[in-house]
């Protein structure tokens, strides 16, 4: 007697302020308009529901609370209630019946249900013939259908938000490419007006501050200030590349009318693949040779200059592989030399190199093994050799397209370089680095090109 007179509530449903609340909110229901359906009401609060923060849970238990629901309890007059037990619902939703206690109650604290007991405690009900409840205890659905232009608002709401931070994150992921396309080339040109990591570490940064987030006037600021960093960036490089004097793309050793200069004797026709040669080329390779005809001799010659692969451009695409270049003119003669070099150290044999100079011409073959030593080396390619004279038979057919495999090789070499950049990581391998370091700090020893460099900064574009 004394344990009942201190806790007279035991066992029976607790009433509190959500209680309460969501019996306010149930009152309020007074039938559904004549154009809505309970599939109306569900739909919308599904669709809000990710807005307002119902746990997928919650939403779930709704959703089959609606199954037993008929469109008649919904209409003016009627209170819509369904009376499923608790181990029922423990065993469609896969769950404990614990946990769908803790469930129904966090639907009833967030507004959406309430309850009507019966004497003993029972969930029940009756319907007639007609499918009109007659009488029922259970869970009441009220709440759904007075908030029901609640949810229609809060989605709508939702779905214009959604349409903004989408648009948003279009623009940022906008600014961040502008960015990092703005940073690699300033890094090629070695320009020093601002830290290109640095630039790429505060786009990410900003990405990362606004992921997630849901608050769009901080983002709209966000994103206008990358946008208007972008913006900047691009002006002054801009204006740098503007105030540089761009010279001919032509040998920059020697002009065409200059009288000391010899033209190679190389001819368009294709030399015997048995011919008595030396080295495969028509002259011996050495550091001084040259190419110095203006037109290409084969069709693989002329596909790199339509795409505007020269000396210069093979330097870019493959850095690490013509690091011994950085001292020496970028001319084709070099890139020549330094092919039949990489050739004979790669695996390739001499007879391969020699047939794809037939075939391909010197600068073409010395472009195709460029190609084949820089995949040779990430791994792409097992069998260097094979692999050239497969690039040959192709060459033979007409059906090898050189020129995009250099763009090809020189975009991954930037994204490579963007990514370890983003990831805090130095541009390149250590030995590419530790080349860089050598080159700066004899450049640095050397008072003739310290001057040169300060008149014309733009002109030391491979000392970054």
């Amino acid at each position: 007697m004394t344990a009942c007179a201190q806790r007279p509530g035991a066992g029976l449903r607790r009433f509190d302020q959500h209680n309460a609340a969501a019996m306010a909110v149930a009152d309020q229901f007074s039938g559904l308009e004549k154009d809505t359906t309970p599939a109306h009401v569900l739909s919308a609060m599904k669709r809000a529901a990710v807005y307002l923060g119902f746990p997928n849970r919650v939403v779930q238990v709704i959703d089959l609370m609606f199954s037993w629901s008929m469109p008649q309890d919904w209409r003016a007059g009627h209170i819509p209630t369904v009376w499923p037990r608790n181990d029922k619902l423990s065993h469609l939703l896969g769950i404990s019946v614990r946990q769908v206690q803790k469930i129904l109650n966090k639907a009833q604290e967030l507004g959406l249900v309430t309850f009507r007991d019966s004497p003993n405690g029972n969930r029940g009900g009756h319907r007639d013939r007609n499918g009109n409840i007659v009488w029922a205890y259970g869970i009441i659905l009220s709440p759904l259908g007075a908030r029901y232009r609640e949810f229609l608002e809060v989605a709508a709401r939702g779905a214009a938000e959604d349409k903004r931070i989408d648009e948003l994150a279009r623009r940022l992921a906008s600014a961040r490419r502008g960015i990092r396309s703005i940073a690699q080339t300033a890094l090629d040109v070695a320009y020093r007006g601002f830290r290109p990591e640095d630039e790429i570490a505060l786009a990410r940064m900003a990405a990362e501050r606004i992921r997630g987030s849901r608050d769009i006037p901080m983002i709209e600021a966000c994103v206008q200030q990358l946008e208007e960093r972008r913006r900047a960036l691009e002006t002054a490089l801009h204006e740098a590349l503007a105030g540089k004097t761009v010279s001919p793309n032509l040998n920059e050793n020697s002009w065409p009318d200059d009288p000391d200069d010899t033209l190679s004797t190389t001819t368009t026709q294709l030399q015997s693949a048995t011919a008595d040669h030396s080295s495969g080329l028509a002259i011996k390779s050495s550091g001084d040779y040259d190419v110095r005809l203006a037109q290409p001799q084969t069709e693989v010659e002329s596909d790199l200059e339509k795409h505007g692969v020269d000396p210069t451009f093979i330097r870019e695409a493959a850095p690490e592989l013509l690091q011994s270049l950085d001292y020496a003119p970028a001319t084709w003669g070099n890139v020549i030399a330094l092919a039949e070099r990489l050739s004979g150290q790669n695996r390739i044999a001499s007879s391969a190199w020699r047939e794809a100079c037939r075939v391909m011409g010197q600068r073409g073959a010395a472009a195709a093994v460029i190609a084949t030593v820089e995949k040779y080396r990430s791994g792409e390619v097992l069998q260097p050799g094979a692999y050239l004279r497969g690039m040959t038979k192709k060459a033979t057919n007409a059906e090898l397209r050189l020129g995009k495999t250099m763009f090809g090789l020189k975009d991954r070499t930037r994204s490579d370089g963007m990514r370890a950049l983003a990831a805090g990581a130095p541009e390149g391998s250590i030995g590419l680095i530790a080349n860089r370091l050598v080159r700066r700090a004899t450049e640095a020893r050397r008072p003739d090109a310290s001057r040169s460099c300060e008149h014309n900064p733009g002109t030391s574009r491979w000392g970054s």
